[in-house]
């Protein structure tokens, strides 16, 4: 099978040092974007094998290149596949979902964990536990971001959070932690132990220090980087939904003070970093070095092979040892026992973001969409308007309950829900034993290849589940322009197309203009509901509860 694959000067002064210039984080953004899938798909080629496993995938060749290679997808019951050279896991997947969820107006968590995540084990490559489990329960149509309470979320700290959130910090104005919230509320989706969320806050942290600088941090300065997220902790308790329904089904669940549980963590990062750093003074070599890292963390001991805390402090002690990407990824790909590709992956995106690095020598599957991905997010960051991705309406979405449903027909063409219309890559599929499933590749109209399980019979697309154009980008004079009156904001039949925008005073002040019109007061909470955040929805009805309990 083939694939192919100006803020003001003011602003910059603010948001930027003098040596990161919009063309420098232009460059350190896309580098650092195509490293990571490179270490992804190196990685990769390596997880989950031993020393024999691992020359039986390469055929003997040693791994320091990309390759076709042989993986069985679907389990027990699914099939062995050839994988092209390149093809990324798991890893870069949810990082690229991760990137469809910001747009002009920032991160939007319900399309991340409504849509994007439910959708993802059709096509998964890979995935931890707590991924898949959160994924299912988010496929539920009253399931919500931050109370997404499946079995052992509490217990879930895994790295699975700190791989992904990379895009935040490339899409980030603000590289001295404002990226920061983002980040937070993007791992609770998956990950409620403090040690998943400290970690992707301290790998997210360490990526905007090498944006910021072009320098990847010494140990020293991931140490200082890690003590202070302990103030991470208010963002948190001045969250909305955090604050209340989270942290109060945390504490609830676990009987612990979550505070406290926070504070312990970063000590234990700030010890991990430090015992990582001891185990590098007197190594001469990266190998022998990343090596003695290995030995002093444990990454290799399968209780706590993906921990949030030990991978993302291996990845930037990686990033600090190695003179460029490619020599951290191979030595990160090559620790045979150890989370390959997620280490690999984080390695890259640190190494790639600095002064040093080139493009990598192999193109990574997919390039001209993460190219593509990194440049949008870029203008994000410098704030111009960019093309949003387009998702279905949340209040009319279903998820897919099977991984099987994801695949649809619309309109005679073949489409994957939430993600809109592909073209098969390869028409021959991969059966199962029984002929009940197969997997087959195809890609989406935005440029991503899929390997996705599929029904003999493909189904029609769910009804309301069609794709809708995105807000359009609103300028900041926009922003600052004099609320609506409730006069502007007419109550509309229910099957009338809605005005896109949210203010949030004006949409309170129309619906108690006759609160017990069902008509208007449905108009204005499904306004809030589709255009506004969740904390904006809350606010609505809030400001509403009084005067509906007359």
């Amino acid at each position: 099978m083939t694939m192919t694959s100006e803020p003001s000067q003011t602003q910059a002064e603010l948001f930027y040092p003098s040596n990161c210039s919009d063309d420098d984080r232009a460059d350190r953004t896309r580098n650092s974007m195509l490293w990571a899938a490179y270490g992804d798909a190196l990685g990769f080629i390596s997880e989950l094998t031993d020393e024999k496993g691992l020359k039986r995938r390469t055929h003997g060749a040693p791994l320091d290149r990309l390759m076709n290679w042989t993986r069985r997808v679907g389990g027990k019951g699914g099939v062995n596949v050839e994988l092209p050279a390149g093809c990324w896991s798991d890893d870069t997947q949810l990082r690229m979902a991760v990137s469809r969820s910001i747009g002009n107006h920032g991160f939007d968590v319900e399309t991340l964990a409504r849509i994007e995540l439910p959708v993802w084990p059709s096509y998964g490559l890979g995935g931890g536990r707590a991924s898949k489990a959160a994924a299912k329960n988010l496929s539920g149509s009253g399931a919500l971001w931050y109370a997404n309470t499946f079995r052992g979320w509490c217990d879930a700290g895994g790295n699975g959070a700190a791989m992904r959130i990379q895009p935040h910090v490339w899409a980030s104005p603000d590289l001295d932690g404002g990226y920061l919230i983002d980040v937070i509320t993007d791992s609770v989706c998956t990950h409620g132990h403090p040690r998943a969320i400290v970690g992707a806050c301290f790998h997210a942290s360490v990526l905007a220090h090498c944006i910021r600088t072009g320098i990847a941090p010494n140990l020293d300065e991931c140490a200082e980087t890690a003590a202070n997220l302990g103030n991470a902790l208010s963002l948190i308790q001045n969250h909305q939904n955090l604050s209340t329904v989270w942290i109060g089904l945390w504490e609830r669940e676990t009987g612990k003070h979550f505070q406290e549980e926070w504070q312990a963590t970063v000590v234990e990062l700030c010890d991990t970093i430090h015992h990582a750093a001891a185990a590098v003074n007197t190594k001469s070599s990266l190998t022998e070095a990343y090596r003695a890292v290995s030995d002093s963390l444990g990454l290799t001991d399968k209780r706590q092979q993906g921990s949030g805390i030990l991978t993302t402090v291996a990845a930037s002690a990686l990033a600090a040892l190695s003179p460029g990407p490619l020599e951290g990824i191979s030595a990160a790909a090559n620790a045979i026992g150890s989370d390959t590709d997620t280490i690999a992956t984080m390695a890259g995106a640190l190494l790639g973001a600095c002064d040093a690095a080139s493009q990598p020598p192999e193109e990574p599957l997919d390039s001209p969409y993460l190219l593509s991905e990194a440049g949008r997010l870029t203008a994000i960051s410098q704030g111009h308007k960019v093309d949003n991705h387009q998702y279905p309406d949340t209040l009319t979405w279903t998820a897919p309950q099977t991984q099987a449903d994801a695949l649809v027909t619309d309109d005679h063409q073949l489409a994957v829900e939430g993600l809109g219309p592909v073209k098969e890559l390869d028409a021959d599929l991969f059966w199962s034993p029984r002929k009940d499933f197969a997997w087959q590749w195809v890609q989406t109209d935005f440029g991503q290849s899929l390997l996705i399980k599929r029904r003999p019979e493909v189904r029609f697309r769910k009804a309301g589940n069609t794709l809708t154009p995105p807000p359009a980008p609103q300028s900041p004079s926009q922003h600052s322009q004099p609320a609506k009156t409730s006069k502007e904001m007419p109550c509309l039949p229910s099957n009338a197309p809605l005005d896109r925008g949210l203010d949030i005073d004006a949409a309170v002040k129309h619906a108690k203009e006759d609160i017990a019109d069902n008509a208007r007061l449905g108009y204005t909470i499904r306004r809030a509901a589709r255009d506004g955040t969740i904390n904006d929805l809350v606010a609505v009805v809030a400001s509403l509860r009084d005067d509906l309990r007359r």
